[in-house]
């Protein structure tokens, strides 16, 4: 309940982010309308550069095949628990450009960034978001943490299959986390855990 996404006739997508504004995607090619709201940030495809600072956002990513589209990153290799994106970092594919805080505006602008991905960390940085929306680069918050639903986080896969136009994939991906979560609804809780030697116990001892 964090985001949606509305597509209009020729490519043309909007994008809203629950309390955080709205993005118009702009197919390869096209401009954005005349007379559009100012306060409708632009997004312009196909997205090659993004400065991805969001690290929940990350997996869902790598299950769209879109690491390509990332060429800036706000954690380093070493804070990466993600194979892939250590990788990345590790062999230059993808830089190092400052965490949310204290990002490198230099590197930034020299890789062309097209969109930045930021954590609701950002809200403690206000003047860090509007630096790179000064310098035309709009930033996309990531509210997943704020899905009330378990599959809610999960769904953003959506958003970034808008952004990719990989809807198809992203759709057959949450679809597949859902069904997941379906078949352990069956499962009964017996109301007991292991202790350290590993015999089972009332949850109340």
């Amino acid at each position: 309940d964090q985001f949606s996404v509305d597509y209009y006739e020729d490519g043309y997508a909007l994008i809203t982010i629950a309390g955080d504004g709205q993005f118009l995607l702009v197919p390869e090619g096209k401009e954005a309308p005349e007379g559009l709201d100012s306060d409708i940030a632009v997004i312009k495809q196909p997205l090659d550069n993004i400065y991805l600072v969001a690290t929940s956002a990350m997996d869902l990513f790598c299950a769209l095949d879109g690491l390509d589209s990332i060429s800036l990153s706000g954690t380093n290799a070493d804070g990466w628990y993600i194979d892939e994106a250590k990788k990345a970092l590790e062999d230059g594919s993808i830089s190092f450009a400052g965490k949310y805080s204290a990002p490198d505006y230099e590197l930034i602008l020299s890789k062309n960034c097209d969109l930045a991905i930021e954590s609701t960390m950002i809200y403690h940085k206000p003047e860090v978001k509007e630096k790179l929306e000064q310098f035309g680069i709009p930033v996309l918050v990531e509210h997943s943490s704020y899905e009330s639903h378990p599959l809610g986080r999960t769904e953003w896969v959506k958003l970034y299959g808008a952004l990719f136009n990989k809807e198809k994939e992203a759709e057959n991906f949450f679809s597949e986390q859902a069904k997941i979560i379906e078949d352990l609804e069956g499962f009964e809780n017996t109301e007991k855990r292991k202790n350290k030697k590993n015999e089972e116990k009332p949850l109340d001892q």
